[in-house]
């Protein structure tokens, strides 16, 4: 029913997802990986999984970072009816996010992208801005329309032809310009506060707590986010054993 594509820059984050997507799916699906990084411990990782038969397919590696346009080489790899992009620094999913894309892509024959809600507390945003800059698509099913990107955007197969179009670049932002090109075509794309979320690990107290602050550092430097980089440098280190108990209690939401 999903292809999961996932364009893997950062192993530890990486492993982690690719361990809840083959716990948390309970329907037929495949992984679709994009190799931006040498890693042994990630490599031994896929290889593991493969071994035990999961549908795990590796698109292709690059010896250097090319971001975003690896997408293009996984969405033609895919092969199911709903098609899902996945920033690799996702680390936990709610049960049930194909079923759950399906149902609302049937009931609402104007939605073609459906964005997985963010855990949100003191220490991260998960990158969804307040709810305030959101309105209401479908109050039942709990359903938005606003700002929406690519942390975890599953795509109607129909709309294929449409993300191959876009002019990807290395840090370009498909899930916000696909729903933007959606629009422009009398269809939507939407936020899902109902049935689909996912941990997005954003903000410098969560990279510290899975030892990626200065990788994260680093990337932001390279990207000339000088903004980023200052309010990762300048965050105060929070009680290690506090965020670690903290993190095992977002894990065990996720269950």
């Amino acid at each position: 029913m999903i292809s999961y594509c996932v364009a893997c820059y950062r192993p530890v984050y990486a492993r982690l997802l690719l361990q809840e997507l083959v716990r948390k799916t309970s329907t037929p699906f495949e992984i679709l990986l994009w190799l931006n990084v040498e890693d042994a411990g990630l490599d031994a990782d896929i290889a593991d999984a493969m071994a035990r038969g999961v549908p795990l397919t590796v698109v292709g590696r690059s010896p250097h970072n090319i971001g975003m346009t690896a997408y293009l080489d996984l969405f033609r790899a895919s092969r199911y009816p709903l098609i899902a992009q996945i920033d690799d620094d996702v680390v936990c999913m709610s049960r049930g996010l194909a079923e759950r894309a399906a149902h609302l892509f049937a009931r609402f024959p104007q939605v073609r992208q459906v964005v997985a809600d963010v855990w949100q507390d003191d220490y991260t945003t998960g990158a969804r801005p307040p709810l305030a800059q959101y309105r209401v698509f479908d109050a039942p099913e709990r359903v938005y329309e606003g700002p929406v990107d690519g942390w975890f955007s599953v795509y109607h197969r129909s709309v294929l032809p449409m993300l191959l179009r876009l002019p990807v670049t290395a840090y370009y932002p498909i899930g916000a310009a696909m729903c933007g090109a959606l629009a422009q075509r009398g269809v939507k794309g939407v936020l899902d506060g109902g049935g689909m979320k996912v941990f997005h690990v954003v903000g410098p107290d969560y990279a510290r707590a899975f030892g990626m602050l200065d990788h994260e550092i680093a990337k932001y430097r390279r990207l000339n986010r000088q903004d980023i980089v200052d309010w990762y440098e300048a965050s105060v280190e929070q009680d290690s054993q506090a965020m670690a108990a903290r993190v095992e209690q977002i894990r065990s939401a996720f269950a």
